[in-house]
């Protein structure tokens, strides 16, 4: 870079650190950014684009922007800085086997920077940029002693970002590239420095690109949307603002016109509303007591259920001094060690858990007693109280005698021919059966009728199921509970005689009576 292109860069950088700011307002729309950083090439020559290709050379900018309006500013750019490329050309001998060129440039260019959706107070602003201008070059080719000064009209585009550190000051990264109405100032004519423009590898003309980090200041807010006087912060420029007031503790609570917003329209202000979604109460800042226990709902364990500060909200309905909501039996005094269940026969296991909570019992039988000593718990144990066979579930054997008077009896029951009618000279032996099985009121019974083969056997099935129904009934009558009895229907399809004979018939027309535990 030459001297006075050094000097015109050191007093553009100086101008802009050390101007004075109180020529400016808060309402100037202004921004003015120094940059500095590296120059690239792409040309008939080569690239050197993104860093492809050394050497590398240096420049300096300075940006000025104005605010249009929210998303364009109008932007002065000046750039200046050296821009070069170098090659080896094989297998040409010296000195023609180098190729390249290094020159002085500067580049003037007015265009508008077009800033990308953002929040106002975001921190990183993107934007693109796009300018029309004019450029300066003084090129040295590296293969010709003649150098070649020109200037032209150039394209700008571009890309940045910008990090707004504070309301004014703030740090830049941009790309900006020069695309100049000219082949050939990088020297690519060779010799031929009168002969008219030559486009060769890239078909196009020169370009060369600036990147570049710098420091912005702003005279208002060139780096973004204009911001209006805002008396006290809430956002709301003062000529909208009819609260203008606000303390700053309601500012990001405000609505369009600057007042302090109840979104919840429970009395308290959002600023001070910690529950500003759902309508509160003032002694709790704004936040809920649904159940109206006085514990508000974001410290109440059961926001639903009216209870007490030492459950933390819950209730406890058995006043048992277990909450609720840990009590595994809510309705009845319990003990806390049991989750508020009582122990009612005291033998250490609580209630929901014991199978015979009235009677103490041990933990191997699930909270019950063996009463009759037969190795069986009571709450297995048909006959508690009789020690029995654990293949009976705890009752004694029904002995062979009171079989053979059950099957006795039995053979005396007779009905009409043809129908389920008991006859009046079966009573009796009715009676000792039912007299047997009080005898053993644990035991339960199955009355199962049949008949003969004589007849339609449908027929049969159904009478046979009404003549065990009658015997049931029967019995009901005097005084067997009906949980223990049951009746089935088997016609003629269980016969213990022969059906070929009289006497064979006669035995297969029965009620039979299987007693179980």
């Amino acid at each position: 870079m030459n001297k006075k292109l050094k000097l015109a860069s050191l007093f553009l950088f100086v101008f802009s650190v050390l101007k004075p700011s109180y020529s400016q307002t808060n309402e100037n729309p202004l921004s003015l950014e120094v940059n500095a950083g590296y120059r690239e090439y792409l040309g008939d020559l080569g690239s050197s684009l993104f860093f492809q290709n050394e050497p590398i050379y240096q420049g300096v900018g300075v940006n000025v922007g104005y605010y249009l309006n929210p998303l364009i500013d109008a932007v002065f750019n000046f750039t200046a800085g050296d821009v070069g490329y170098r090659a080896t050309v094989e297998p040409w001998p010296e000195p023609y086997k180098f190729k390249g060129f290094t020159a002085n440039t500067m580049d003037a260019t007015i265009g508008a920077r077009i800033k990308l959706p953002a929040l106002d107070d975001a921190k990183l602003a993107p934007y693109i940029h796009a300018a029309f201008g004019g450029y300066y070059t003084h090129s040295r080719p590296l293969q010709n002693p003649v150098s070649i000064t020109d200037m032209g009209a150039n394209l700008q585009g571009g890309v940045g970002l910008t990090w707004r550190i504070t309301p004014t000051w703030g740090l830049r990264w941009s790309f900006t590239a020069n695309y100049t109405m000219n082949d050939r100032w990088d020297g690519s004519n060779g010799q031929n420095q009168g002969g008219p423009l030559i486009h060769g590898l890239y078909r196009t003309n020169d370009l060369y690109s600036h990147h570049a980090v710098g420091v912005t200041y702003s005279f208002g807010q060139g780096n973004g949307p204009k911001r209006l006087k805002d008396k006290d912060g809430d956002g709301v420029p003062d000529k909208y603002d009819i609260c203008k007031e606000t303390p700053e503790k309601y500012w990001d609570f405000v609505d369009s016109v600057g007042c302090p917003v109840d979104t919840d329209k429970d009395g308290v202000l959002d600023g001070d509303d910690k529950c500003r979604l759902v309508p509160g109460l003032a002694i709790y800042d704004g936040c809920p007591d649904t159940d109206g226990d006085s514990i508000q709902d974001s410290q109440d364990e059961c926001p639903n259920e009216a209870g007490l500060a030492q459950f933390k909200g819950c209730p406890d309905r058995d006043n048992d001094n277990v909450a609720d909501k840990n009590d595994l039996c809510p309705d009845v005094p319990g003990l806390p060690i049991y989750k508020g269940c009582p122990d009612t026969d005291e033998d250490g296991i609580p209630d929901n858990k014991d199978k015979c909570p009235t009677k103490a019992g041990s933990a191997e039988g699930e909270g019950c007693p063996d009463s009759d000593s037969d190795g069986i718990f009571d709450h297995l144990d048909r006959c508690p109280d009789k020690p029995g066979l654990a293949e009976l579930k705890g009752c004694p054997e029904i002995k062979k005698e009171v079989k053979d008077k059950i099957a006795l009896a039995a053979k005396g029951i007779n009905f009409e021919t043809g129908k389920d009618v008991i006859k009046e000279s079966s009573f009796t032996n009715l009676d000792k059966l039912a007299d047997i099985l009080n005898e053993y009121p644990e035991a339960k019974v199955d009355i199962q009728g049949h008949t003969d083969n004589v007849g339609d056997h449908d027929e049969n099935v159904v009478l046979s199921e009404k003549r065990a129904a009658s015997v049931q009934a029967y019995l009901g009558s005097h005084g067997i509970a009906s949980e223990r009895m049951t009746s089935h229907g088997f016609g003629p399809d269980k016969p213990i005689a022969d059906n070929g004979s009289a006497s064979g018939r006669a035995k297969n027309r029965r009620v039979d009576f299987v007693l179980t535990y």
